[in-house]
Parts: structure tokens; sequence; C-alpha cells
């Protein structure tokens, strides 16, 4: 079972122009998420503002608004494991996106099986309608990609706060 997600009327559309299915899934849906190694898009809103701190003691802090990060899976468990942890409010901060996912009002998924978190974030730059959040965030060990956690742009229709579960 499977939910819309209502961000914007062109959000599902970019989505799917980059390869992505718009089968978004919510906490309740995780146990028919595969175990299998992959990727994922994590689409979460926060109404408050998050500081962070990145490597290299530099900070960094993000409005509210709706994000998009893109992650892998590769360890026990696969995406169902990472993915449950994501969407876990109580557990201790390891790695950047956890700033915001236990801050989030929001959260649902689209898992990729197989799927590469890098080849998703260029896909999704290239089409316009996003861009890099706060750069190094969530890519730390990337050498490719400015990061991993992406916004739409001021071109793209703006998020509307709500997700029809």
């Amino acid at each position: 079972m499977s939910f819309q997600v209502e961000i914007g009327g062109d959000v599902n559309h970019c989505l799917r122009e980059a390869g992505l299915s718009d089968s978004w899934i919510g906490s309740s849906e995780l146990e028919a998420l595969p175990r299998c190694g992959g990727a994922y898009l994590l689409a979460l809103r926060v109404d408050a503002k998050v500081e962070f701190m990145l490597r290299g003691e530099r900070r960094g802090a993000l409005a509210p608004d709706w994000y998009f990060y893109l992650g892998s899976a590769r360890g026990s468990g696969g995406i169902a494991a990472r993915l449950g942890r994501h969407f876990r409010k109580q557990k201790k901060i390891h790695w950047h996106i956890d700033r915001l996912t236990v801050e989030a009002v929001e959260m649902a998924a689209i898992a990729v099986p197989d799927g590469r978190e890098c080849d998703l974030v260029e896909k999704m730059l290239k089409s316009g309608d996003f861009e890099t959040a706060f750069p190094g965030f969530g890519s730390t060990d990337c050498r490719r990609c400015e990061g991993h956690l992406l916004r739409l742009t001021a071109n793209a229709e703006r998020p509307v706060p709500n997700l029809d579960l």
C-alpha cells in the first residue's frame, strides 16, 4: 500500500523524469521494503530551523522547508533497515541526516533497489527543479557530489506541506 506525496505539482513528474518511481512509502510500510542493497530518496519536511555541524567544525543551518535526501543502503538489512532507522525518532545522532529526521514533521521515501545515490543526485540536479541544499551535507565521503541533500529550486513550484497518507 503506497500513498501520494503532495509536495508541489511538478515534483513527482520531475522524479519520474529522473528515473525514480513516484511510489512513496511511509513508516507503516517498511516491512514491505526489500532487504537488498541499493539507494533511496527520503523526502522530509521540517517546520523549524535545524542547526548541525559538519566535519572540520563547519556549522550549518537549514530553514523550514521540504528536503530530499539521497542515501545508500548496502549493509545488513538493506534499504528496509536503513529507512527503518531514518523513520525512528529515538536514536543516537550519527549521520548528518539524523539531525533532520528527528526534527521532521513529515517523511516519505522511495526505495531504489540496486540504485546508486550519486546517480540519483545527478539526475535530480539535471532536472533543473532541484539544487544542493547545503554543500557537504550527507556527502563527506563522496568525491563526486556537492551534497546529497537537495531542495526545490526557487523556480520550482513550492512545496505544499501535506502528505496525503
